[in-house]
């Protein structure tokens, strides 16, 4: 057995994941699955989704109406290159090319959210110097569409989110690989609070990871700040209520302590990290073998229940690592005044992470399943290949021979 620093080998799977030399497919930087956008492009790769589900529904709209949302959002020098489908409160995303810099498009129906997301990006990136482990996309530009949406066009990260980086990391790993990385958000979320803001939004799709371009170290980028709130000692609204994400307390009040939501749902986002899938929000159908949203009305009871009782009712993540374990506990605690914020900081103010004991072989079974995610399949894959029929000879000579 051979001793490993986690943080040297998830920076160096870190680095073979975001290497463009063997890049394939660039990130879908969206919460949507690869099984949706894929029936998305082959629908209507630049046409907005919700034309397209009307179209459908009513086959006698006219074609000039699909012509014109189908431009949408008509912003000089904006070229869509592919949508993604339609999130939660009507928001909007799609890759875009904009006077020919590539950028991310998010138009959100809610002028308030809009105008809170930059306002809190243009202080952080005032804030943030350029090696901090913190970091926040620019924005390119901001405008609003004849049907007032309200969008602003992002710089395209150079990275994955950790819903992607879940899917492309062999589950056996999962837990090592969500451990290494928690300290390195929690360093992230923890310097957030320091510059005075929560986020408010903390999902697998708001949290990214890359390299550094001055020193290859590892960088968490934090998009989503929609949800984002100036610290208060007051109970405040919560803005956006991402599900399977928000804390129990969402449910019940309408004015809660936002750094304690902020530890929930870090909590929350480990957890989707190291199983697969959210704590609560969803259930596994066998019909549609996918997880799917549960009923809203069941969700809640379920989140009172959570609050009520003091014990959470997720299912245990599998895993060894009780360490791992006992630190999304710390952060997921029902009590929302049991959540001070100390376990964000303790992990945080680690000197490093422990050695982990793995061999050279499991080693190089990380970093063969990161690397297989990114190679093109050339030919027929060898598991479809039929393999040849036996040749078979009958023994005749003796078959009917008296004894």
């Amino acid at each position: 057995m051979r001793a490993l620093s986690a943080h040297t080998l998830f920076a160096i799977a870190a680095a073979v994941l975001l290497s463009s030399d063997l890049s394939c497919a660039g990130p879908t930087q969206s919460g949507a699955s690869s099984s949706s956008s894929a029936s998305l492009q082959a629908s209507a790769q630049s046409d907005l989704p919700p034309s397209y589900d009307l179209l459908r529904a009513s086959p006698a709209q006219s074609i000039s109406s699909v012509a014109s949302e189908s431009s949408w959002p008509n912003q000089p020098g904006l070229h869509i290159e592919r949508w993604h489908p339609e999130g939660e409160n009507g928001v909007r995303t799609a890759f875009v090319n904009y006077n020919g810099e590539s950028g991310l498009l998010k138009c959100t129906p809610h002028e308030n959210q809009h105008k809170n997301e930059v306002a809190v990006l243009t202080a952080l990136k005032q804030a943030i110097g350029g090696n901090s482990v913190l970091q926040v996309p620019d924005i390119i530009d901001t405008f609003q569409t004849n049907d007032n949406y309200h969008c602003l066009v992002l710089e395209t990260i150079n990275g994955y989110s950790m819903r992607e980086r879940v899917f492309i990391t062999p589950e056996h790993v999962r837990d090592v690989a969500t451990f290494g990385l928690a300290h390195l958000i929690s360093r992230a979320l923890a310097d957030l609070h320091e510059f005075g803001f929560t986020h408010g939004n903390i999902t697998p799709d708001t949290v990214y990871l890359q390299l550094s371009k001055d020193d290859d170290s590892l960088q968490v980028v934090l998009t989503g700040f929609e949800g984002s709130q100036v610290i208060s000692e007051l109970p405040q609204p919560s803005i956006v209520k991402p599900r399977g994400y928000s804390p129990p307390e969402d449910y019940i009040e309408s004015e809660i302590d936002q750094l304690s939501r902020d530890s929930w749902m870090f909590g929350a986002t480990l957890y989707f990290m190291a199983s697969g899938k959210a704590p609560y929000g969803f259930a596994y159908s066998k019909n549609h073998k996918a997880m799917l949203p549960v009923p809203t009305k069941e969700l809640k009871e379920t989140m009172k229940r959570v609050l009520d009782t003091g014990k959470n009712s997720c299912p245990p993540i599998k895993t060894k690592n009780e360490r791992l374990v006992k630190q999304i506990e710390c952060l997921m605690k029902p009590q929302p005044h049991d959540r001070d914020g100390a376990c964000i900081t303790q992990l945080k103010g680690r000197p490093g992470l422990h050695p982990i004991q793995i061999s050279r072989k499991q080693v190089m079974q990380i970093y063969w399943g990161l690397l297989k995610e990114r190679l093109p399949i050339i030919g027929k894959p060898s598991w479809q290949v039929e393999p040849p029929r036996e040749e078979r000879a009958e023994d005749t000579s003796t078959r009917y021979k008296n004894p």
